[in-house]
């Protein structure tokens, strides 16, 4: 079968235009081995990660499940915060972030463990906010809250 002398490529999706939005980066040191540092961030998100930073509010539950970084809410409505992109134990979680903005286009989120002397370097990298039609004003709230979520964290970890 041949094919039609005027057949041609479907249209291609249409882009989203970006704007040059500046990322946001934060970190903290933790004073705990790398293994340690994000199995605290991974594992027992639900014990230390803000209300105030989250969909439901008080008695929320967010958990990595599936692939998935989900919020439950005391009556079991679900929320999906991002998509696990990577996931490297000890080294890294990359993350395509839809908490915080009222969008279905993902920003990207790289949150990095390093080991320093006795302790661990995590550092949390959000960007993609050229993406989002409001993207200087999500990137604007979410510096201030990247860095009380890692403030909350690092005393989760025992930091001082």
């Amino acid at each position: 079968m041949t094919s039609s002398l005027f057949s041609h490529a479907p249209d291609p999706e249409p882009q989203h235009a970006t704007t040059a939005v500046a990322d946001i980066e934060e970190s903290c040191i933790v004073p705990r081995e790398t293994e340690e540092a994000f199995s605290g961030f991974h594992e027992y998100l639900h014990l230390w990660w803000p209300e105030e930073f989250s969909t439901f509010g008080e008695g929320m539950h967010p958990e990595f499940e599936g692939g998935a970084l989900t919020e439950t809410s005391v009556d079991e409505e679900k929320d999906l915060w991002a998509t696990v992109r990577d996931i490297r134990p000890e080294e890294l979680l990359a993350l395509d972030w839809f908490l915080g903005h009222s969008n279905s286009i993902a920003t990207n989120v790289e949150v990095k463990f390093e080991a320093a002397e006795d302790s661990t370097v995590v550092t949390v990298l959000h960007s993609g906010f050229g993406r989002l039609p409001d993207g200087p004003d999500v990137r604007e709230r979410l510096a201030s809250e990247w860095r009380n979520v890692l403030q909350r964290y690092a005393r989760f970890m025992g930091a001082r």
